[in-house]
């Protein structure tokens, strides 16, 4: 069972609510990238989204004994290092382990499905019927996907207490919905480099919330790009 926290977290209160907690994963949306026409899959980030997910990073300073994960894209893998770099979060060239439960091809049954709807361009209206019903043709059941999800998050072992992943905003979406953390609609996804932050008590009772860079000042746009 996951307690639900329904206030919005900003990451600059991450540092010090990690202190007190005895673990903590958070888990985050990739920064702009590049355009995913052509059918290139695994764009990488702009200039912009480099830029953007070091500002994020800055928030996050002062946070300690943190490991790192993305899905195997390179969007995630550099929003990742951008963090790093933002907030000064490791002083070695750290690992960053590459999660498939983390893809955004995690939730799609073949996942090569997931390139056929892009091809098709059907995928905007494949995911409004599977958040707005948990069901949608070769995708898993958003019941099993965001409860397998939820376990990886909270029952694996990461190397240190605090753990940064960066992952999709469907994958994101799916969770935050599932568990009701936040009423997505398409209008209220503003900004980027947001999610989800999750952290235990020292009895091990997990906690999910709402985290945005920065709660007051949220960058509008659109939810399906």
């Amino acid at each position: 069972m996951i307690n639900v926290n329904k206030e919005i977290i900003s990451f600059k209160e991450i540092p010090s609510l990690s202190e007190s907690a005895g673990k903590t994963v958070l888990l985050l949306r990739h920064s702009y990238r590049e355009s995913l026409q052509n059918g290139n899959l695994d764009p990488g980030l702009t200039a912009e989204g480099w830029d953007y997910a070091v500002e994020c990073g800055r928030f996050l300073k002062g946070m300690k004994e943190v490991c790192f994960g993305a899905s195997p894209r390179k969007r995630t893998i550099q929003t990742v290092q951008a963090l790093i770099k933002g907030g000064e979060l490791c002083e070695e060239e750290p690992l960053i382990a590459k999660f498939p439960q983390l893809h955004d091809t995690a939730m799609f049954s073949p996942p090569e499905m997931l390139g056929v709807s892009v091809e098709n361009n059907t995928l905007s209206q494949l995911l409004r019927t599977y958040y707005a019903t948990g069901k949608a043709p070769s995708m898993i059941d958003l019941k099993d996907f965001a409860g397998g999800l939820a376990d990886f998050l909270t029952g694996t072992e990461f190397e240190k207490k605090n753990v940064i992943l960066a992952t999709h905003d469907i994958i994101l979406i799916a969770l935050l919905s599932f568990f009701r953390v936040y009423p997505f609609q398409e209008e209220d996804w503003c900004g980027y480099v947001q999610g989800a932050f999750l952290y235990s008590d020292p009895n091990g009772q997990w906690t999910i919330s709402y985290t945005v860079p920065d709660k007051e000042t949220r960058k509008a746009c659109r939810l399906f790009v």
